[in-house]
């Protein structure tokens, strides 16, 4: 209920900024179709991890070789009727992040945050590589390593849903318990979901009583990552 007007103007728009037509219509049938496909191409990927472990196994080389599945972004996956990745909802914005190697504990997960800038500087500390001095991410292995390592206390997220017009934007900061959400554009910018509480990201926090003091602390999140790292976005925010 009551999204930010800027999701709005994205579901019309659910293929690279494009004009398309919207998924209020599809059936029942057509969403099926759809994450069957998406399904495919899992198991199509999936098939080809195993090839490349399988060969690595063999050539004798897995026991001092580090290795990192990931991706860029997530799927719709037709939470919030939504496809492609065009939102900053869990399913597009969380993604896999999978270690196999030296000084990796087998059969174990992690609950820390992570972002996709700490890939560089953990294959770098895993092959003994110093770190170029610009590197804003940090390594990995230590909260493989560690599980009360403490890790990052919050991840932001960009997002430009229309490569033509990147001065609509919108900023994600995840912390351990919560995620906010902010626009530059439309009305009722900002969203904050208690992700314990809330993992369907259905009950927006932001300007309820009860998410008054946790919206503050990220909002100085935010103003504080962008100080760091210069970023120009312009949140719409009280």
């Amino acid at each position: 209920m009551h999204e930010p007007e800027f999701i709005t103007w994205c579901r019309r728009r659910q293929h690279y900024g494009q004009e398309t037509s919207s998924t209020t219509d599809w059936s029942t049938s057509r969403w099926r179709a759809y994450l069957a496909e998406y399904y495919r191409l899992t198991s199509l990927v999936d098939a080809q991890i195993g090839r490349l472990l399988q060969t690595l196994d063999e050539s004798g080389r897995a026991d001092d070789t580090l290795v990192v599945c990931t991706s860029d972004h997530g799927e719709g996956m037709a939470a919030h009727e939504l496809v492609v990745k065009l939102m900053l909802y869990e399913e597009a914005a969380g993604v896999p992040l999978l270690m196999r190697g030296p000084g990796v504990p087998t059969g174990q997960t992690r609950s820390q945050l992570a972002s996709g800038i700490d890939i560089l500087p953990t294959l770098c500390d895993a092959a003994g590589v110093e770190l170029p001095e610009e590197l804003s991410g940090h390594s990995l292995l230590p909260l493989a390593r560690d599980p009360r390592h403490p890790g990052r206390e919050a991840v932001v997220t960009q997002l430009y849903p229309d490569t033509k017009d990147l001065h609509r934007s919108g900023r994600l900061v995840r912390s351990e318990r919560h995620k906010y959400i902010c626009f530059n554009q439309g009305d009722r910018p900002e969203m904050l979901f208690d992700l314990v509480a809330d993992p369907g990201e259905r009950q927006n926090l932001a300007g309820q009583p009860a998410g008054e003091a946790e919206l503050r602390r990220h909002r100085v999140m935010l103003q504080q990552w962008m100080a760091a790292s210069g970023d120009p976005f312009q949140p719409l925010c009280s």
